[in-house]
């Protein structure tokens, strides 16, 4: 129960005593008074008051601007890919509704809809025509990013805001892809990559299976990051799709591949000159897909090295979990289970 008590000239003492709880604080008017009591009576009641009128106000195309223009970083390598997905939310039915209009039914009506419209075949790549992009694993990246929006809209603007995003409005995503290359493989692929058009493409895509670099984080590289004269080469990923820099330690090919981009003539590159000649990640992929059809491979993604190098990585070194998540920037352990049992069989000697 609460009370305002009258103390003198501009000052109001309010008093809340509540399930064996008693506060009190004076004000210099009597109206500060009541609503401080209000306030503190609803949280200890659980009936706190929440002022949702800026929620109310606030279109969902408003929360994205402002997300755009204050949150996100695009010095990130994925700054892009998000930006995309950002846009792509400019651009539903949902734009103009306001941030408490949108649910999680509605979400998961959208949802039903987008895939259910993907074809369910998609056309293989070269062929005519558009192929369809939109897969569960395309719906939940586009979730998160909203999530992000409402989480980062709500804190920054102090309203405390029902997420649309709750457990069960995700899709559930195939495993994970577990593409490696086979016998000979390797050395097709290559072979491809020497006869193509690119004439950086080879080393490359030697680089990307001794790094485990993802895609935007190569082709945004620049050459004052790569340090190929340290006493161990290394290499300073800033622009990270996480958003943490990470260094990557060189190992012997890798530190080739580096010196065979070099200019020619033995000088030194510019420094703020990209190593790879490349517009986007998606230039990059490109060029890949067109020597992995050549090379009889149109399974193969340039992700897929990313996973041949974190397989390596297990296979053929003694390195910890911790400092292969170091090398490969994956955030948490779990994301690394599903290359554990590559080293299954050399757990046989410590048997007995």
């Amino acid at each position: 129960m609460a009370t305002i008590e009258t103390r003198g000239p501009d000052r109001f003492r309010a008093k809340v005593r509540v399930k064996g709880h008693s506060l009190n604080k004076t004000f210099a008017t009597r109206r500060a008074a009541a609503e401080w009591a209000r306030i503190q009576e609803g949280r200890i009641l659980g009936k706190e008051y929440r002022d949702l009128g800026l929620a109310e106000r606030t279109s969902l195309a408003e929360a994205i601007d402002w997300y755009r223009a204050n949150v996100l970083d695009r010095r990130c390598a994925d700054a892009k890919n998000k930006d995309s997905k950002l846009l792509y939310w400019l651009s539903t039915e949902f734009a103009d509704w306001s941030l408490v209009s949108l649910h999680a039914w509605d979400l998961i009506r959208w949802r039903k809809r987008v895939l259910d419209e993907a074809s369910p075949h998609p056309r293989p790549k070269g062929a005519p025509g558009p192929r369809a992009e939109v897969g569960p694993q395309t719906v939940v990246h586009r979730l998160n990013v909203l999530s992000q929006v409402y989480k980062k809209w709500q804190l920054a603007h102090r309203v405390a805001l029902v997420n649309p995003v709750v457990e069960g409005v995700r899709p559930s995503v195939p495993n994970g892809r577990d593409r490696r290359l086979q016998n000979g493989e390797e050395e097709r692929l290559l072979e491809a990559a020497a006869r193509s058009a690119h004439s950086w493409l080879r080393a490359a895509i030697v680089i990307a299976m001794e790094t485990a670099m993802r895609q935007a984080e190569q082709a945004d590289l620049v050459w004052r990051r790569i340090h190929l004269d340290a006493p161990e080469p290394y290499l300073h990923l800033v622009a990270t799709k996480n958003g943490r820099p990470r260094i990557v330690p060189l190992s012997t090919r890798a530190h080739a591949a580096f010196r065979a981009l070099r200019p020619a003539a033995g000088g030194a590159p510019d420094p703020d000159a990209k190593v790879f000649p490349v517009g986007s990640p998606r230039s990059l992929a490109r060029a890949f897909d067109e020597v992995a059809t050549e090379a009889d491979f149109p399974d193969l993604r340039w992700h897929d090295l990313r996973h041949e190098a974190t397989s390596r990585l297990f296979e053929r070194t003694n390195l910890r979990d911790s400092e292969i998540m170091a090398i490969t920037g994956h955030l948490r352990p779990e994301m690394l289970v599903r290359y554990t049992h590559l080293r299954t069989i050399k757990l046989g000697p410590r048997l007995g």
